[in-house]
């Protein structure tokens, strides 16, 4: 009975060593197991957010400097018939009074020249190099006029002739003639009713000077457009 004792605690102690060694085992391989599931898989990179765009600086405000626009060189001389009808200092204020109104506009750069024919017009056109000339002369439409007589001469017989030569040629550019407006029969002061001059030009007494300043401006805007320029407010 004894020894059966004995075999029956051998085989129950061998039994517990072997499910001790089944349990470790089964642990050696899970724990194998997962080192190697571990071991095959692929460790994705840490994900990284986009970096975040700074805002765009404000362009520096770069100021580019404009160009001077080149400026026509235009000298003005003018020459007067000799009439006794006119009056004194009638082809100053011819000369005056489109010089005053080519001064407008920016795009010119003006020179008065004295007095001169058209023959001294055309040799000072061709010793420039840059200045156009601008040549004025008044005139009488009329050949039987009395060279002594009235001041009161008919406006409408009285023209400015005026020419535009070029620099070293002295070839016409352009040319014309612009005749003085009648006046009205009804008269204030000697100026024609319902007509008057701009605040910034001479105010005259008497009709022909009044008309002279008139075509004076009107020969500068015809400047203007020979040399394809907008004309500038009268007065700026």
């Amino acid at each position: 009975m004894q020894e059966i004792k004995i075999h029956n605690e051998s085989v129950s102690a061998w039994r517990n060593m072997c499910g001790w060694c089944c349990c470790v085992l089964l642990m050696l391989l899970a724990s194998a197991g997962a080192g190697y599931a571990q071991a095959g898989r692929r460790v994705q990179p840490p994900k990284n957010d986009p970096p975040v765009p700074k805002a765009a600086e404000p362009a520096a405000v770069i100021k580019k400097e404009q160009p001077e626009a080149v400026k026509i060189s235009l000298l003005v001389g003018s020459y007067s018939t000799p009439m006794r009808q006119l009056p004194m200092g009638a082809e100053d204020l011819l000369q005056g009074a489109v010089v005053q109104r080519l001064r407008d506009s920016k795009s010119l750069q003006l020179g008065v020249e004295e007095s001169m024919t058209r023959g001294e017009a055309n040799k000072r056109a061709k010793s420039e190099t840059e200045s156009y000339i601008l040549w004025l002369e008044l005139k009488n439409e009329r050949m039987d006029f009395d060279p002594v007589g009235s001041r009161n001469i008919r406006t409408e017989d009285v023209y400015i002739q005026y020419v535009v030569l070029e620099p070293k040629t002295g070839k016409v550019r352009v040319q014309g003639n612009v005749y003085l407006r009648p006046t009205s029969s009804g008269r204030i002061g000697g100026i024609g009713i319902g007509r008057s001059l701009p605040r910034c030009y001479p105010q005259p007494q008497y009709n022909v000077e009044f008309a002279v300043i008139e075509a004076g401006i009107e020969t500068a805007e015809r400047i203007f457009r020979a040399f394809s320029l907008t004309p500038p407010p009268i007065c700026s």
